[in-house]
């Protein structure tokens, strides 16, 4: 139960957070001391809890910094490993923001 609480602790201060502003899963996992990997699977939670208040997560895509191309229709919030059209892994992180 503690553990619950605690996770909803931190997806309120998320929520928090993301309202100030777009935020790349970085910047959010060393303000609230959460690995990285605990941040993408508290934006999922964020995202329902965001939807049944009547707002939305809004993430910016991954960009390709080799050639540009743009990971439009990327539904996980994690970055890809690599991009489909030149296969480079220099990818531009996704930033998260309430819409």
């Amino acid at each position: 139960m503690e553990a619950n609480k605690a996770a909803g602790s931190i997806r309120r201060q998320l929520i928090e957070l993301l309202g100030e502003g777009p935020q790349g899963v970085r910047e959010l996992s060393q303000e609230l001391h959460q690995s990285e990997r605990e941040i993408y699977e508290h934006l999922v939670h964020v995202e329902r809890t965001l939807r049944a208040e009547g707002r939305r997560l809004v993430i910016e895509p991954p960009v390709c910094l080799s050639c540009g191309f743009v990971f439009e229709k990327r539904a996980r919030p994690q970055p890809p490993g690599r991009c489909p059209r030149c296969k480079k892994t220099h990818i531009r992180r996704p930033r998260y923001g309430i819409g």
